[in-house]
């Protein structure tokens, strides 16, 4: 199995907690494939013990800092979130496909259904993100109409990707998504995110929201439902923690409960 993560120094130890997750439920052989700019030799060392010592390979690949120097940032997010962008250009040539991974997520069992799943053409398969999933209309409908998309157009979470590499290969171009960033800058709030499903549209296939369930809008009684054994406790094989605070950040169960 081919995993791809992106990341810089600041969030190398969640990276390293959500990779331990993922070598504790898969037996799967897995490649990890790291894009980065600015990853210190100490902390690609940390990276690498961990997963050589999980049975696993470890391959860091640099990103030129130059690619995405000015592209768009708002809220917590850094450059790095568009590294996975750069998977067709910067990875072997003999990968076919690769499931993209973000750091802030837990593995709760085997991805090898969804990393084998049948791409039926699309470049992408992902998970709706929040508003859509979970019936938050208003806001969903907001950020449609801001990118232009269509009530029939799917929007995906970017955290977790199965990315078809080789039709990849074939169709992406990086020098028309840099243009295409341009075009959309003014009005990109999610980053990548938000050109991922501009730039994919109509290339984008669909898995079941247990691969991403958006720990962020877990309330009191989604947790009560999770302690009794419900949905929330048998299905989800990735818990997503999207948003702030982060669940390594000091207060952040205090604070998630002020938010529920």
């Amino acid at each position: 199995m081919n995993v791809l993560v992106a990341s810089n120094d600041r969030y190398v130890k969640p990276l390293w907690t959500m990779l331990a997750s993922l070598f504790w439920h898969e037996t799967e052989p897995l490649d990890i494939y790291l894009i980065h700019s600015s990853v210190s030799e100490g902390n690609l060392e940390l990276l690498r013990t961990g997963i050589h010592g999980w049975g696993g390979r470890f391959f860091p690949v640099f990103a030129g800092d130059e690619v995405f120097q000015d592209a768009p940032l708002s809220l917590h997010f850094s450059k790095e979130i568009y590294y996975r962008i750069l998977c067709s250009e910067l990875l072997p040539k003999t990968l076919d496909r690769v499931l993209y991974l973000d750091a802030d997520i837990m593995i709760r069992g085997s991805l090898k259904d969804f990393y084998e799943m049948d791409f039926q053409g699309k470049s992408l398969i992902g998970i709706r993100d929040i508003p859509e999933a979970v019936g938050f209309k208003e806001q969903h409908e907001e950020r449609m109409a801001r990118l232009g998309l269509s009530e029939d157009d799917i929007y995906i979470n970017s955290g977790v990707l199965l990315i078809n590499l080789m039709k990849m290969r074939e169709s992406f171009v990086l020098r028309d998504f840099l243009s295409r960033v341009e075009e959309y800058r003014n009005v990109l709030v999610f980053g990548d995110q938000d050109m991922i499903n501009l730039y994919f549209k109509g290339d984008i296939g669909l898995a079941d929201m247990g691969y991403n369930y958006p720990a962020c809008y877990l309330d009191i009684p989604d947790f009560l439902r999770w302690l009794s054994g419900g949905w929330l406790r048998e299905n989800p094989r990735i818990v997503h923690y999207m948003a702030l605070p982060k669940p390594w950040q000091k207060n952040y169960y205090v604070k998630r409960m002020m938010m529920t």
